[in-house]
């Protein structure tokens, strides 16, 4: 992920704002000012690490640092990248520290630096959202929330700080508007998953246009402009909407009244040129919600199911319902594979995955609905890479934490934990949790700040702004919401360095 601006190395006589050896030590190498002594929030007896990103100093440099309040020294070496490996030190966040970098026996570099904050890069409360919303999606510079208990999608204007709020759409009473999906910059697609329909809605004016539904649709239509009935079911809890060669594949959980599996899910595909109905692929599995397109391939999650004890008040996976995920053909329009992602009995808790990301590469990671863990999945090969038996663990694997969104940008992951009210982030190129300089989780909400808080505001969904910060766009890259205190939230991944 491009969290980071590209470093302009600027060979003109000898530039650099921190100083300049002239003597040409470290081999030409010039100092860029990317050196960070970061903490994840304020106060003291705190953890800080203090490291270099890349660009920052000489391949092979001793690396000294020192805080000038306690005055412990901790030693670090310049990597290949030019960039070194944190070092950690407990200290207050108003402590200052002292980084020598020695090159060949000479000072390239001798600089006092104080702390940064993850806290201080994350906004929270920046608009009211509806009640209970369900995503958020981001096209161009604006960001929409379909609120499912409010029946409409929120427009909001990202060039403005805070964002403003520019329009909605409303969809008829009792919806659920479950998410969105854009056909082009004009329409976009809109399942609504209480009403088991599907809205066609305008963004540019803002209005329904059309509202799909089956033979046995019973509820209001207004104030869609018009409906358009499909025979038979067509719907039965509609999750997700995926757009592939001229179609439209509309993900459906297919769940009972307690909200349990009631088979296996399936798929409604539609024609986007004409909204008739195509075919209906049945899933695999149970619970089919999440989709991405890679080439001609739709990959459908099936999240399998679980199950809630009334008297404990615990969850535990359902062994009748297992993940997978189906490999579509988007021009057939059929199952052409299947990746089974088996359940573990010493995980009881690690399963429900929900929403995947994938990485240029073809690595899926998928959210959890239960636990603080993610799933990896080689998309290429069907390999289980970090199945039930060993996930990605981000918090643990017992308690209730869920990774409730993912998003990748780049070589980073970031995905809300809904009950400790964080937004952690992983190296995808070696899945390592809390790369420097993201240190520690974003703090996202009340628990961040107080992890015994009974009250929390539930990170729940994300996504990134494209483009580069400070080139396509001034201000924060990742959009949050909270599905508990129902606000709109941002973090700046670039800690202020653009």
């Amino acid at each position: 992920m491009k969290t980071l601006l590209p470093i302009l190395l600027i060979v003109a006589g000898c530039f650099a704002l921190a100083g300049c050896d002239e003597s040409g030590g470290g081999g030409g190498f010039v100092p860029t000012g990317n050196i960070l002594a970061v903490a994840a929030i304020p106060g003291s007896n705190v953890t800080i690490e203090v490291g270099g990103l890349v660009g920052s100093v000489p391949p092979g440099s001793t690396i000294e640092v020192t805080n000038l309040e306690s005055g412990e020294t901790e030693t670090s070496f310049g990597q290949g990248d030019e960039s070194f490996p944190p070092v950690t030190f407990t200290g207050n966040t108003g402590d200052e520290f002292n980084v020598v970098v020695i090159d060949d026996g000479s000072i390239v570099e001798d600089i006092v630096i104080g702390v940064t904050l993850l806290s201080d890069s994350v906004e929270q409360n920046l608009a009211q959202l509806g009640s209970v919303p369900n995503t958020i999606k981001i096209r161009g510079n604006r960001a929409y929330v379909p609120n499912g208990f409010s029946d409409n999608i929120q427009i909001f204007d990202l060039n403005q700080n805070p964002p403003s709020q520019v329009g909605t759409i409303v969809v008829p009473p009792g919806s659920n508007p479950y998410d969105i999906t854009f056909l082009d910059d004009t329409r976009a697609y809109v399942p609504n998953y209480s009403s088991q329909s599907l809205a066609i809605v305008n963004v540019q004016t803002r209005v329904c246009e059309v509202l799909i539904v089956g033979t046995g649709h019973s509820g209001p239509i207004q104030p869609c402009l018009a409906v358009q009935t499909i025979a038979g079911n067509p719907f039965e809890e509609p999750a997700g909407i995926a757009i592939a060669d001229g179609k439209a594949f509309v993900s459906n959980n297919n769940l009972n009244e307690t909200f349990n599996p009631a088979g296996n899910g399936f798929i409604t595909v539609l024609n986007t040129t004409n909204n008739l109905l195509v075919t209906i692929i049945n899933s695999s599995g149970a619970n089919t919600g999440d989709m991405e397109v890679i080439g001609g391939l739709l990959y459908a999650v099936n999240s399998g199911g679980t199950l809630f004890d009334p008297v404990t008040f615990e969850f535990s996976c359902d062994a009748n319902f297992p993940p997978s995920i189906d490999l579509i053909n988007t021009q057939t329009n059929s199952v052409v594979d299947t990746i089974d992602i088996p359940l573990s009995a010493q995980n009881p808790l690690v399963c429900l995955p929900n929403s995947m990301a994938v990485t240029d590469d073809g690595f899926g990671y998928l959210g959890l609905g239960v636990v603080g863990a993610l799933l990896k999945v080689d998309l290429i090969s069907g390999d289980v890479i970090n199945g039930t038996g060993n996930p990605i663990v981000i918090t643990d694997t017992t308690g209730l934490n869920f990774t409730a969104d993912v998003a990748i940008r780049g070589n980073l992951l970031f995905t809300t934990l809904f009950n400790s009210d964080q937004i952690a982030v992983l190296n995808t190129n070696n899945d390592q949790l809390d790369p420097f300089p993201y240190m520690a989780p974003f703090p996202a909400g009340i628990r961040a700040f107080d992890p015994n808080a009974q009250l929390f505001d539930g990170v729940q969904s994300l996504a990134i702004r494209p483009g580069i910060p400070g080139v396509d766009f001034q201000g924060p890259d990742i959009f949050f919401t909270t599905g508990i205190s129902e606000q709109l939230g941002s973090v700046d991944t670039t800690l202020g360095l653009e």
